[in-house]
């Protein structure tokens, strides 16, 4: 009898770059997944990240730090230009709100906080699986401003756009 369930998600190995300058925790843990092959990236300049990025192939990048003079938001947005088919997600200690979202170009699709960091392996899953990571008074938040920039109420039987 075939078992569908769990195992399935093992005959694919999700290919994750980790850009940070102190990796090592990370790694380790991601390691301890058999579905998750992971790579540290130094982010020490952006041609050498493009690069190493290029030969790896990776599913989902990882964001924790950018090169100088650029903010993680900023490189998550040159990334998803660049590299269309990969999903970021970015590693942060700090609470995710629409700027944040804005300033990556809407590319990100996933926010670990530090108290989830032991969920990191959940969240490429789930980002993976063409999911989002993000808190949920941010989707809220990002609805809302949505709604209210796209529609104007008329009457209670009319909705037009703006």
């Amino acid at each position: 009898m075939a078992n569908h369930g769990s195992s399935v998600r093992h005959l694919s190995v999700i290919n994750v770059a980790l850009i940070s300058s102190d990796a090592d925790d990370d790694l380790a843990f991601l390691s301890q997944q058999s579905d998750i092959k992971a790579i540290g990236i130094m982010p020490t300049n952006l041609k050498r990240l493009i690069d190493e990025l290029t030969l790896f192939s990776p599913n989902i990048i990882a964001l924790e730090h950018a090169p100088e003079n650029m903010t993680v938001d900023r490189l998550c947005h040159y990334l998803g230009r660049h590299f269309q088919d990969t999903r970021c997600i970015i590693l942060t200690s700090q609470k995710p709100n629409f700027e944040m979202l804005q300033s990556s170009g809407f590319k990100v699709r996933g926010y670990v906080s530090d108290e989830q960091r032991k969920k990191l392996d959940k969240a490429i899953r789930v980002v993976h699986d063409g999911e989002a990571w993000l808190p949920r008074k941010l989707v809220t938040e990002m609805l809302n401003r949505l709604t209210s920039n796209f529609f104007i109420i008329d009457t209670p039987d009319t909705i037009s756009k703006k």
